[in-house]
């Protein structure tokens, strides 16, 4: 409990702008505080680089090998009521708004467009900690999601697909024990290698192309509610949806123990042979 009080004072002194030290965060699944690398499954970094001016890179856990993500932002501290948030993977800025409240922030981010894409009390303004509700839109500005949190970790959410449709409540991204498929990621390869059935039409245009399938694993190993991501060609559509829906049930994931809802998205790649 110590360590955890440290971080958090830490951050809010960094926030406030108190101190001029580099700092680096540390999180377990779902947001939980780590003390250092070899407790974290992912950290960031915070470096001031000018007057009102940060760079945050983020860092993943992968195979016991830490790889940099592409979660990489610039942050530039406007005025007392706006920060400017530049992607350095997409070159695209976020604008987040925002007004002091009870000891932390009421945080409204925008698009490049004007659209809202995230709303939220939070304790941090550079990098978020959220409390309470929190509202996250897709880029057309329709309701994706509306989560609670308690000290930055997900308690619960509610879901929208981006057609307005309700989906499946109370999914989680990362947990302490991931999903996996029966045999792992190679037998996962082999499933998808030879269970794909190219699509006639496609053959026939000599179209390939590669379609990401978001789903969710249930907490019994089941895939369920396997929708289109991003596709490169409609003709792979339905294929790609039929061989995802019909995988064998991963092991469940879990979190503080118990098994959870997990979302997965993966790429399903056509290639003409």
């Amino acid at each position: 409990m110590k360590s955890f009080f440290f971080l958090v004072a830490f951050v809010f002194l960094f926030q406030f702008g108190y101190t001029q030290n580099d700092t680096t965060i540390y999180y377990k699944a779902n947001n939980k505080p780590a003390i250092g690398k070899e407790d974290a499954t992912r950290y960031i970094e915070i470096k001031k680089k000018k007057k009102n001016e940060f760079k945050v890179d983020s860092y993943i856990k992968s195979d016991n090998i830490w790889e940099q993500s592409h979660e990489k932002r610039v942050i530039y501290l406007e005025n007392d009521s706006l920060v400017k948030i530049k992607d350095d993977y997409s070159k695209k800025m976020i604008y987040r708004k925002y007004k002091h409240f009870n000891k932390g922030y009421l945080i409204k981010d925008y698009n490049e467009s004007g659209k809202i894409i995230a709303e939220g009390l939070s304790r941090t303004l550079l990098v978020t900690y959220w409390e309470g509700q929190v509202k996250e839109y897709y880029s057309s500005g329709r309701l994706a999601s509306i989560s609670k949190y308690k000290n930055n970790q997900v308690l619960m959410n509610k879901n929208w697909l981006e057609n307005g449709e309700p989906y499946i409540d109370n999914i989680f991204d990362e947990v302490d024990v991931m999903p996996e498929f029966p045999g792992g990621m190679i037998n996962l390869m082999k499933y998808f290698s030879t269970n794909i059935k190219y699509p006639e039409e496609a053959r026939m245009k000599g179209v390939e192309g590669r379609v990401f399938v978001s789903f969710v694993v249930d907490i019994d190993g089941k895939v369920i509610g396997a929708y289109i991501k991003k596709s490169q060609h409609s003709l792979f559509n339905e294929e790609a949806l039929r061989v995802v829906s019909e995988m064998a049930n991963w092991s469940a994931g879990k979190l503080d123990g118990k098994p959870v809802k997990v979302g997965y998205t993966l790429p399903v790649n056509f290639r003409l042979r």
